[in-house]
């Protein structure tokens, strides 16, 4: 009877690993590149109740910003890193993102986010021009 017990421990300390790491695998990953006056990719389409890793690298020569808020009041359990930084926020409005760094934004977006599109973009001036009215804007598109 013990080795019953043991082979069906055995069992469960071994299926454990597999239930736990397709999780880990559904993080989808976007790469966007932010410079004077763009984001690349410029749209882009989230699942809803999808976990995002939006990583987003400044290759600017500037300061730039991803502001987002209907993004976020779409999202839950937001996690940002960036350098060594890792910070976790109930809401955010906006990353600034110094030239030749790289943020990450990890967040789900709700189940019960509606199908929608919503609008993202840079906040940063030059000249009195705000960066998104010189091109730098994109869209998000959450579908069900």
């Amino acid at each position: 009877m013990r080795w019953l017990s043991a082979v069906a421990l055995g069992l469960v300390v071994t299926l454990i690993p597999l239930t736990v790491s397709p999780a880990a695998e559904m993080v989808k990953t976007v790469s966007v590149t932010a410079k004077e006056f763009s984001f690349t990719p410029s749209r882009i389409t989230l699942k809803a109740g999808g976990r995002v890793a939006l990583r987003i690298t400044n290759r600017g020569t500037m300061d730039h910003e991803f502001i987002s808020p209907g993004l976020f009041d779409a999202a839950e359990d937001i996690a940002i890193r960036a350098s060594g930084v890792n910070v976790e926020a109930d809401e955010v409005e906006e990353v600034e993102i110094e030239p030749g760094r790289t943020v990450t934004i990890e967040f789900t977006v709700k189940k019960t986010a509606r199908a929608q599109t919503i609008q993202f973009w840079c906040g940063e001036k030059l000249k009195g021009k705000l960066h998104r009215d010189l091109g730098m804007r994109g869209t998000i598109t959450i579908v069900r």
